[in-house]
């Protein structure tokens, strides 16, 4: 028996909060996609699950390797259902989209990084 639309949905949320942002794993603040908020919305029917994704940058050079990992990490739990994904453009991401845990894992990594570069210039940046 196939779980309802409304667990996959759950699901596939969960998922997206696997997938690491490149961009947050290179500057270190470890983002998700889910924390990020990179997504507009989940659809799910019986035979797909369709994915509206944001990328916080348009000319985004991941774009590729996001929806790539975002498969992997949706594809084994839809029981059989085909992952479509599709690149919102008709509006933008922004930083309004960021969970709550985003926004901490982001501040986290500011002061880290703030501490990491010479005091004079950590001062100038506050």
């Amino acid at each position: 028996m196939k779980a309802s639309e409304e667990a996959i949905k759950e699901s596939v949320v969960e998922a997206l909060g696997t997938v690491l942002d490149p961009c947050g794993l290179y500057n270190g603040s470890m983002t998700t996609i889910g924390d990020l908020g990179m997504y507009r919305d989940i659809f799910v029917t019986d035979d797909k699950v369709l994915i509206e994704v944001f990328l916080d940058d348009p000319a985004c050079a991941f774009s590729g390797q996001i929806l790539h990992h975002i498969h992997r990490a949706v594809d084994p739990i839809v029981e059989g259902r085909e992952v479509e994904m599709t690149m919102v453009t008709d509006d933008y991401w922004d930083t309004d989209r960021i969970t709550p845990l985003g926004q901490k894992k982001l501040e986290e990594n500011r002061k880290t990084s703030l501490r990491l570069i010479p005091l004079s210039v950590a001062k100038a940046n506050q």
